[in-house]
């Protein structure tokens, strides 16, 4: 008996599904849309690689520095607005410039982009657009970490004169670095090699 009151209630719960006309259509606006709501696809994309600094590749978490490491975010890359953000799709955090004395220039990830002037694009080196403080550079600064860490890692900064030599102590922008084991590289963004899983 309990299993035909089942039946029953799944047809009557089913019947009033089929019989429920639908709703009026509505025509939503930019205005009307939600800017927190974002419908996430799953996208493969090319690293972003330091060829000097033993192939390591880009990533970090928003509220950290930007690291490099033996795998690297692969999310597709957001280029918009001069900026460099992963994912692609709804873009959760954005590589920032931190301005300083120093002509290495810290890069963090933040959940919002406040650098406009990345020049990036699949299948060319990561550069930085001249401002007031600098000219135009594609020229990165891979240091280790003055620490011990289980597997390759480096802390990559932005180095606004590229004539410059390399830092011989740390200093307040560099942090937690071996200054010895700096080197000169480019950051290279792979060809778009997206896919949607």
């Amino acid at each position: 008996m309990k299993a035909s009151l089942s039946c029953v209630s799944v047809l009557l719960a089913l019947s009033g599904l089929i019989g429920a006309a639908p709703a009026p259509s509505t025509t939503a606006t930019a205005e009307d849309a939600d800017p927190t709501f974002c419908i996430q696809v799953v996208q493969t994309g090319p690293p972003i690689v330091a060829p000097n600094a033993a192939n390591l590749q880009l990533t970090g978490g928003v509220g950290g520095p930007a690291i490099l490491q033996l795998a690297g975010l692969t999310q597709g890359w957001n280029f918009s607005n001069g900026g460099l953000g992963s994912p692609k799709w709804c873009t959760g955090q954005w590589l920032n410039i931190v301005p300083g004395p120093h002509p290495w220039k810290k890069l963090v990830w933040g959940s919002t982009q406040v650098t406009t002037t990345w020049k990036a694009g699949y299948d060319s080196d990561l550069t930085a657009k001249k401002t007031l403080t600098y000219s135009q550079t594609s020229t990165f600064l891979a240091c280790d970490p003055s620490y011990p860490t289980f597997a390759p890692e480096k802390f990559v900064f932005l180095l606004t004169d590229s004539s410059v030599a390399l830092p011989l102590v740390t200093d307040d922008t560099l942090g937690e670095i071996n200054p010895k084991s700096c080197v000169k590289t480019k950051l290279h963004i792979g060809a778009d090699t997206s896919s949607v899983v």
